[in-house]
């Protein structure tokens, strides 16, 4: 089994109950675990799925709030 990618990353949060913030509303720092083909990111609490083609600048879903976030990678972990 593929081990998952870890990444340093930030991530922001474009979207504040389904309206468009400019600039972001909240941005967090820290490590995120992917999936081996990147669809899906972890970053504790937090589950995103990778939106095919991006949508107004974020690049991945939130799973359970339907945020739009868009997520950075700097530094491979692991």
């Amino acid at each position: 089994m593929p081990t998952k990618p870890k990444y340093k990353v930030a991530i922001t949060r474009l979207t504040d109950n389904g309206a468009y913030v400019y600039a972001g509303c909240e941005e967090l720092r820290g490590e995120a675990t992917f999936t081996p083909t990147y669809n899906h990111c972890y970053f504790g609490d937090l589950k995103l799925k990778k939106i095919k083609g991006g949508q107004s600048g974020g690049n991945y879903r939130g799973v359970t709030d339907n945020e739009v976030y868009r997520v950075i990678k700097f530094e491979k972990t692991q």
